[in-house]
């Protein structure tokens, strides 16, 4: 005789699929939608590095209690990035991209390590890579990494510059992108850091049409080779250990003297140095090394490295300002400060 489900048990089935379909739906809804307030500062933390620190004061710490929580860590400053985002409507205000960087490195609390300062030409910042800098000097001692980008017709003289190092003691990494600075300063901020192990000297090369005969090229590449700046490196910088110098016009003479000077060479980043030929004794030379070779891609790198010597090349290496951008002024750095403060409350 078969079995006849009583109403119970067929209740208690129900209730039990039920149930199940329940526990089903919260399972999906945690691995689709998970709650990211859950997740651990040092997260946070990893995923703000990532951003501009123009990002993070400007957006980040405006989101919630939460951002303007982790914004307020001394972690979150350690490293301090201030490039400009393309279109970005700070580019219009020069003393509030002062009032930011200022504000980054206060933030800091003396904890910063590593900074990134890049003011591009044009844009009315003449006068405050100088003061930002020795604002850097009074409160970082700590400094390890002095990153410089884009600064030339500017009053950060090749002299404030040394002065400025000359107070950093702590210093072992220093990297220059397209700036104007003088082979002479390159050596005279070897002797004043006598501890760097990291150097990085970035410029504009020079690369050639390919239409050109042998001759022509070869006759064209002399008029482009300059050795200065790789002579005051060997000259001045014996403990480096990383060199980076993409878009140098040296050719092997310069690079031979790199070699000869800095005998603690592991690696070394010669992209978009087209007068180099490593295709004899120097490329056996550097057979050991971690090696970017001249012709090696720059899509990583977040610059332009090289120009091709044509009639038809165009520089548009400038950063566009849309006429629609809001932009907020403030009368001095105490009113900046307020402004910030007021966005949240603590």
């Amino acid at each position: 005789m078969s079995s006849i489900s009583t109403p119970s048990s067929s209740s208690n089935n129900q209730s039990n699929n039920k149930n199940q379909k329940t526990d089903l739906i919260n399972e999906t809804n945690k691995t689709q939608f998970p709650n990211w307030l859950e997740l651990l500062e040092d997260i946070w933390v990893l995923i703000f590095s990532k951003l501009l620190t123009i990002e993070i004061i400007e957006n980040v710490q405006k989101v919630c209690m939460l951002f303007r929580k982790i914004c307020k860590l001394l972690v979150t400053f350690r490293t301090i990035n201030m490039t400009i985002p393309n279109g970005c409507s700070y580019v219009n205000l020069p003393s509030s991209l002062d009032y930011l960087t200022r504000y980054a490195i206060d933030s800091s609390a003396g904890g910063l390590i590593d900074i990134y300062l890049e003011y591009r030409v044009g844009y009315g910042y003449d006068d405050i890579p100088r003061t930002t800098l020795t604002y850097i000097t009074e409160r970082c001692k700590n400094l390890k990494h002095l990153r410089l980008g884009y600064m030339y017709n500017s009053s950060l003289t090749d002299e404030k510059v040394i002065e400025a190092v000359k107070k950093l003691p702590m210093l072992d990494e220093i990297q220059i992108i397209r700036c104007s600075f003088s082979y002479k300063t390159v050596e005279a901020i070897g002797h004043a850091c006598p501890s760097l192990i990291s150097f990085g000297l970035n410029g504009l090369g020079c690369k050639l049409p390919d239409y050109m005969s042998d001759d022509e090229y070869y006759t064209c590449t002399d008029n482009y080779v300059r050795n200065d700046e790789a002579l005051a490196i060997s000259k001045s910088m014996p403990k480096l250990c990383h060199v980076q110098l993409i878009g140098n016009d040296m050719n092997n003479e310069g690079l031979k003297a790199i070699l000869d000077g800095c005998p603690h060479l592991k690696s070394l980043d010669l992209r978009a140095c087209f007068h180099i030929d490593l295709s004899g004794d120097m490329g056996k030379r550097l057979a050991n090394m971690h090696l970017r070779y001249p012709n090696d891609s720059t899509a990583d790198y977040g610059h332009e490295s090289y120009y091709i010597d044509d009639n038809d090349y165009n520089d548009y290496s400038g950063l566009s300002v849309s006429d629609d951008d809001q932009v907020v002024s403030f009368d001095d750095y105490d009113d900046y400060l307020d402004y910030y403060s007021g966005c949240y409350s603590s």
